[in-house]
């Protein structure tokens, strides 16, 4: 994955409040984008007749954001960060528009393709802009609140969306957030058009094409998948072999076999995101067709998660304090069980055999666990690689996680389209799920590469 290279002055000054403020409000609004539109789906789907496109309106989002993540890193490292960050914003707000406008179910997974061509560059602004515009003394209290910026959404954003949805109409989820953006966008995008020197490039665009090559065949296998014909068949041939061309150049070799060391490492997240993003997506589905829920209902389960989530984010990293990095492989370990125990009482819950009050449980201890063992896996690959790598593993980590979520929601939405019962279909949705989260299991064995 690209990344923007700069050079660094011996004293950079503090730049302007401006900068701060409008980067927290456009990670706010993305934010609050990202976690409200899978409340509001189910009502999308049904108002444009579309459910047979209903994994598509997630996938098509995600892997436009894994290549527009590379254009905008070579973008910003050749014409600068304004450039970058403006042509992401208003790409950003043009799939809004096309979304919240949509007359039917096929352009509204158009609307959010484009979306997440704009969120892919949004994604990595903020590292981006603070590597290259702040000093090293206020870097990590940036990151911080760049970090913070996600929990208001996170406990907001669902319960939000789905407010607005069932008072006026989920179009205002989408095209409501326009002005917000270009009230914000100035704030952002003035700053970085002063100061420094926009950065020079350091090399060819090594990861357009398998970026390019990637997105397309991961959306063929999607697209074959949600066909019940030959030329189905014909798509998942075709896009498995280009997906795993292209993951070449994209991943370290060894991936495929549990490879120790950073191969297992990445396997571990991507499953892992597969199980409990990808389960993310059907939710407000499963439990507004198959348990009743109202859009309000299903987005509080959404929200609860997010604030789980987070909190074990911040308990693996007080435990980081105290016990220090060893202790890092036991806490993946046992975060991957107790993730799978919490998903399986969820999905028993949502499909009827427990009570409803399940659902939240075990959702609860899913997100906690995610958030301790995601975090321990991501802190444990980092460390694995020199400073120079670890640009490119970043990239490598966001990669997967993207590339694994929009398969598992392309999974998802096939067999919702292709079976008759919902039941069925969401009863091999979260199955397969369920089934990825094991992989963590035995990836988190081989973490440790051989002395």
């Amino acid at each position: 994955m690209a990344r923007v290279t700069v050079t660094v002055p011996a004293a950079r000054p503090v730049p302007p409040a401006t900068l701060s403020v409008g980067l927290l409000l456009v990670v706010l609004v993305v934010a609050f984008e990202s976690m409200a539109v899978g409340t509001v789906l189910p009502q999308v789907a049904a108002d444009l007749r579309g459910l047979a496109w209903y994994g598509w309106a997630s996938s098509a989002f995600l892997l436009a954001s894994l290549f527009g993540a590379v254009v905008t890193g070579l973008l910003s490292d050749r014409r600068g960060l304004a450039l970058g960050a403006g042509m992401s914003l208003a790409v950003f707000a043009a799939g809004l528009l096309v979304a919240g406008l949509a007359p039917d179910m096929p352009t509204f997974v158009v609307g959010r393709f484009v979306q997440g061509l704009g969120a892919g560059g949004l994604g990595a602004l903020p590292f981006a802009v603070i590597t290259a515009r702040y000093p090293e003394t206020s870097r990590a209290r940036m990151l911080a609140a760049v970090s913070s910026a996600w929990l208001l959404p996170a406990l907001t954003g669902p319960v939000l969306a789905s407010l607005i949805a069932e008072t006026w109409s989920w179009r205002a989820v989408f095209w409501g957030l326009v002005p917000v953006l270009a009230l914000v966008a100035p704030l952002c995008v003035g700053p970085l058009r002063l100061g420094n020197e926009p950065p020079q490039a350091t090399g060819g665009p090594s990861g357009l094409w398998p970026a390019l090559g990637l997105t397309v065949s991961a959306g063929a296998v999607i697209e074959g998948l949600r066909r019940a014909d030959l030329a189905g068949l014909l798509l998942i041939a075709a896009g498995a072999v280009g997906m795993a061309r292209s993951a070449r150049s994209l991943f370290p070799a060894g991936m495929l076999r549990l490879a120790r060391g950073l191969p297992a490492a990445l396997m571990l997240r991507g499953f892992a995101a597969f199980a409990v993003l990808g389960a993310n997506t059907l939710l407000p589905l499963a439990l507004h067709d198959l348990r009743g829920l109202t859009l309000t209902q299903a987005g509080s389960l959404l929200s609860v998660g997010g604030a789980t989530w987070t909190l074990g984010s911040w308990v693996q990293a007080q435990l980081d304090l105290r016990g220090g990095p060893a202790g890092r492989p036991r806490r993946i370990r046992v975060g991957a069980v107790l993730l799978t125990l919490g998903l399986g009482v969820t999905t028993a819950a949502v499909l009827g055999a427990l009570p409803l009050a399940g659902a939240y449980a075990g959702w609860c201890l899913t997100c906690l666990c995610m958030g301790v063992a995601y975090n321990a896996n991501s802190l444990l690959a980092l460390s694995s690689v020199p400073d120079r790598g670890a640009g490119r593993l970043s990239g490598q980590l966001a990669n997967i996680e993207v590339l694994m979520v929009a398969v598992a929601a392309g999974i998802g939405g096939a067999l919702v389209a292709r079976l008759a019962s919902l039941e069925l279909a969401f009863t091999l949705a979260f199955g397969v799920t369920l089934l990825a989260s094991l992989v963590p299991w035995l990836a988190a064995t081989r973490l440790k590469p051989r002395d």
